[in-house]
C-alpha cells in the first residue's frame, strides 16, 4: 500500500468531488477515483485534507495530458493525520518536493514550467500547443491574492504590476474561500479539463483552477 496525503477537495458536477493527493511512497501527484474510475459524491466520499491515507491503485489512463495524476483505489485505509508540525508552508513545501511535486516561487507565470497562456480578460490556460506533464501543482505567492466575484462565481485575482487588473483565477474548492490569501502562503493549483465553448471558435483549452491553500 502506497502512503498518500489528502491535499484538496474540489466540487464538481452532479455534487460529486474531485479528491488530490501526494503519495509519499511512490513519490507522485495523484487524483484519488473510486475502483471504477469514477469520483465520489460528498457524501460518500471519507478523505479530509491532510488525512493520511494507505491506499492500493492503479493508474488510470482514461485522459489525456496532462490529466495523468488519475488513479482507481481499490483497497483504503486510513493512518491518521499529518503531523502539525509539518503543516508549514515551509516544511509541507519540504515534503512536496521530496515527493516530486512541483511547487513554484515567484509571479504566478512561473507555474507549470512558464506555459501559461492569458486570454484579453485575464484568465490563464494552457492549449495543445504547449502542454505540460502534470496538471496540478504548488505555489508559494509572492504577493497578495484578493478574492474577486464575477457573475455569481468565486474567482481569485493576482496583479504583478505588469498587466493592467492582473490575472484571474476560478476558485473551485470546497473550504470557505478567504477575502485575501496573504503572500507566502501555498497555493494548489490544477487544470481543467479540455474544454472549448460550443458558440467559439477557440481551440480546447484547460483553464488555470485554484483549488486551495495552506497559510
Amino acid at each position: 500500500m502506497a502512503r498518500v496525503i489528502i491535499v484538496s477537495k474540489t466540487r464538481m458536477a452532479n455534487d460529486n468531488v474531485c479528491v488530490g493527493g501526494v503519495d509519499f511512497d511512490n513519490k507522485r501527484s495523484v487524483r484519488l477515483m473510486d475502483a471504477n474510475g469514477y469520483h465520489e459524491s460528498q457524501d460518500e466520499c471519507p478523505y479530509e485534507i491532510w488525512d493520511v491515507w494507505d491506499a492500493d491503485y492503479v493508474s488510470s489512463n482514461q485522459r489525456p495530458a496532462p490529466h495523468v495524476e488519475d488513479v482507481n483505489v481499490i483497497n483504503r485505509n486510513k493512518r491518521g493525520v499529518l503531523k502539525n508540525e509539518l503543516r508549514t508552508t515551509t516544511e509541507f513545501a519540504k515534503l512536496l518536493r521530496q515527493s516530486n511535486v512541483p511547487v513554484f516561487t515567484g509571479g504566478l507565470l512561473n507555474c507549470f514550467d512558464g506555459k501559461l497562456k492569458c486570454t484579453q480578460y485575464g484568465t490563464l490556460f494552457i492549449n495543445e500547443e504547449n502542454v505540460p506533464n502534470y496538471s496540478t501543482c504548488f505555489w508559494i505567492c509572492d504577493r497578495i491574492v484578493r478574492r474577486s466575484d464575477f457573475r455569481g462565481k468565486v474567482r481569485y485575482n493576482y496583479n504583478d504590476g505588469i498587466r493592467n487588473w492582473g490575472y484571474n483565477i476560478s476558485y473551485v474548492g470546497l473550504s470557505e474561500p478567504a477575502d485575501i490569501i496573504p503572500a507566502g502562503s501555498l497555493i494548489r493549483l490544477s487544470l481543467a479539463h479540455w474544454w472549448s465553448p460550443s458558440d467559439s471558435e477557440d481551440e480546447e483549452r484547460c483553464y488555470l483552477q485554484l483549488s486551495g491553500w495552506f497559510e
